[in-house]
């Protein structure tokens, strides 16, 4: 299905209004960035803008998270937008004038963009009025870089009364501004982790200093495992994304292997080492595991130790609902223009988002937003310490998701 054309013009009209308070709205959270845990102010802020606008709001869930509900008839279904609101502890070096005025701490990772385009589809939105066709939640997620935030929103009532029949999200990507890219399958691996112990083998003398070596040599050979690892430049980013378009046979199958010792206090951990994990699928996370077991095995053989491997946690993947995202699939190209519109046929493998969590619950889909323009040093390069988008990104989110949830209520599945 397609948008009715008069709300779809509506939208971009809209949208296109909105853009100077966006990047106004986007500079100040970028300017006063909050940690995980202590996102008090972003999150009063933006309740107070959301109150502006009429929706009904929830501040306090979950620690700082805002349920905020836009309801034009509770007999209608309700879909769900996820926003991420926390900052990173990376010290700022670009030179902007919204850069972060909180010493360490800055938005790495476009938190700031996605809090701002949540708040510009909940204006467009409720602009419409009764030409929605039916209701919309809006939930600002705290505690996203801890992998904790979600389960504490979802505990909290988020997905509760009433239950939303679909959840939606986006990510800004290092992929040209303008482009919404798109899966209908795996979005992001999730991980499993572990704790490894090395002891010395019986009536072997063998010193804390001796066995930390040799849990670094571990982490050293287990990361050489890896057949994939993050691009770090534009031009890297670029031939990577063009290999996820075209379904590189290996990106189908990927692992990512992650190994350290504790680098904030090495002492804490004597002879004892993390090990992370993330693939392509379940079977595959399991053949890491008997690779990893392999590598310390012939490492602790040849230094007369053992070991012990103890799982520590793990997190589901995101997978796209293939039903929610091919619904929406042709608003979204009808929005921000087909051409624009990117299908990947691989994951992002580096990458892990507490949305999983949503989407074993109900169904749900989130979607790459292109932040990056090369010609302006612009380059949306997550969690790096000049990360910083195209504005006009703002928009297009805006719209992009204006689009899918307005089509996702008009599909007669949800009602």
């Amino acid at each position: 299905m397609t948008i009715d054309t008069n709300t779809l013009r509506s939208i971009q009209h809209l949208t296109a209004n909105l853009q100077p308070e966006l990047s106004l709205m986007r500079r100040e959270l970028h300017q006063h960035p909050e940690l995980s845990g202590q996102e008090s102010n972003t999150s009063s802020y933006i309740a107070e803008k959301l109150q502006h606008l009429g929706l009904s709001v929830q501040s306090n869930v979950g620690g700082f998270g805002i349920i905020a509900d836009w309801i034009t008839d509770p007999s209608k279904p309700t879909v769900a937008l996820r926003l991420d609101i926390d900052a990173l502890p990376i010290s700022e070096t670009s030179d902007v004038p919204y850069r972060s005025k909180v010493h360490g701490v800055m938005h790495a990772c476009g938190h700031d963009v996605h809090a701002t385009v949540g708040v510009g589809t909940a204006a467009v939105l409720a602009s419409l009025g009764k030409d929605l066709p039916g209701n919309v939640r809006f939930i600002y997620q705290p505690e996203e870089e801890e992998i904790t935030g979600a389960l504490r929103m979802i505990r909290a009532g988020a997905l509760s009364k009433p239950v939303p029949a679909a959840i939606f999200g986006l990510h800004v990507a290092p992929i040209p501004v303008g482009q919404i890219a798109w899966t209908d399958d795996l979005f992001l691996a999730g991980f499993d982790h572990y704790l490894a112990s090395l002891v010395p083998k019986e009536n072997m003398r063998i010193s804390p200093e001796q066995l930390d070596a040799i849990a670094q040599r571990c982490c050293r050979v287990i990361l050489g495992l890896n057949r994939w690892t993050l691009p770090e430049t534009w031009a890297e980013m670029q031939i990577f994304w063009e290999l996820m378009q075209t379904g590189h046979p290996d990106l189908q199958h990927f692992i990512i292997y992650d190994a350290s010792t504790d680098a904030d206090d090495p002492l804490a951990w004597r002879g004892q080492f993390g090990i992370g994990i993330k693939a392509a699928n379940a079977h595959l996370r399991r053949a890491a595991v008997g690779r990893i077991r392999a590598s310390i095995n012939a490492i602790t053989l040849a230094h007369q130790t053992d070991y012990h491997l103890e799982p520590m946690g793990s997190l589901p993947d995101v997978r796209n609902d293939p039903d929610l995202v091919r619904c929406a699939l042709p608003s979204l190209q009808q929005a921000v223009g087909k051409q624009n519109i990117i299908q990947l046929k691989g994951a992002f493998p580096f990458n892990c988002e507490d949305f999983a969590y949503y989407t074993k619950l109900i169904p749900g889909a989130m979607y790459w937003l292109g932040g990056a323009n090369p010609k302006t040093r612009q380059y949306a390069m997550l969690h790096t310490p000049d990360f910083d988008v195209d504005e006009a990104c703002l928009s297009v989110g805006v719209m992009a998701m204006s689009a899918i949830l307005v089509e996702t209520l008009q599909q007669n599945p949800l009602k």
